[in-house]
């Protein structure tokens, strides 16, 4: 599904990654850890075009994407959420997610062309899209509220439906557990669950390693920009080197 080739990246001539490679194979759910500073974020950016790499190319179900608008990416299928909480204040729940469904721009284009043009039946079909996707994240019964009113937990629920309403078949989810407590991260792992079970690839960024555990099938750890370890969650916890990456010193993860 997707595949990362050699990829560095220097901001000031600081190396923030370096000749990294990972792969995410058809509904595989891949965890990418690491401590600060480790290149998790850059990454992220690399594979979605936010940032351009020095070397080393991204390709997506066999195509290079390294070099492609991320508007162009999304439309091949990858979609991605942020550490920060980006959601449209102004507009409802509802509303929120119906802008990402891709047929929401199909109304404005006829309209356009025609001026008697109402676009109900899709209207229709964005609107039930939407609320498809508020249910798999639990805010179907808020979709009437304003987004300002949601609480954080559920707004990072809402950037991650709005994701998924743009149909991907990979998605990127970057520390999605940030800032929740701990009936919110337990209902956000169940989530997670959910989606990966509709067949949708996930690589996820997570800093909560014992929420990471409990779902990657694999996981890669970065530390300074390299890839040091990748293998499943039993045996990353026993690496000595993801240790040291973490504490400094040899400590056992959680």
């Amino acid at each position: 599904m997707l595949k990362v080739k050699g990829i560095s990246c220097y901001f000031g001539g600081v190396a923030a990654l370096i000749n990294v490679s990972l792969r995410v194979g058809d509904n595989e759910l891949v965890g990418l850890m690491g401590p600060n500073g480790a290149g998790k974020t850059t990454l992220f950016n690399v594979i979605s075009n936010f940032v351009s790499p020095a070397k080393g190319k991204v390709y997506l179900k066999g195509e290079e994407i390294t070099h492609l608008p991320p508007y162009n990416i999304v439309k091949k299928g990858l979609a991605r959420t942020f550490q920060d909480v980006r959601v449209f204040n102004h507009l409802t729940v509802l509303e929120n997610v119906e802008i990402a469904v891709p047929k929401s721009r199909d109304i404005s284009f006829w309209r356009g062309i025609f001026p008697t043009f109402n676009g109900e039946l899709i209207k229709r079909f964005v609107k039930n899209a939407a609320i498809e996707c508020l249910e798999l994240v639990g805010l179907s019964n808020l979709r009437n509220k304003s987004s300002q009113s949601l609480t954080f937990g559920q707004q990072r629920l809402l950037g991650i439906a709005r994701a998924l309403a743009l149909r991907p078949y990979i998605l990127l989810l970057d520390e999605p557990s940030a800032g929740l407590n701990k009936n919110e991260t337990n209902a956000l792992l169940e989530v997670i669950r959910k989606i990966h079970k509709r067949n949708i690839a996930i690589l996820i960024i997570e800093h909560n390693i014992n929420m990471l555990m409990r779902l990657a099938q694999r996981i890669v750890v970065l530390d300074r920009g390299k890839k040091i370890v990748e293998g499943t969650p039993d045996e990353v916890r026993e690496e000595e080197a993801v240790m040291k990456a973490y504490f400094g010193r040899e400590k056992c993860l959680v």
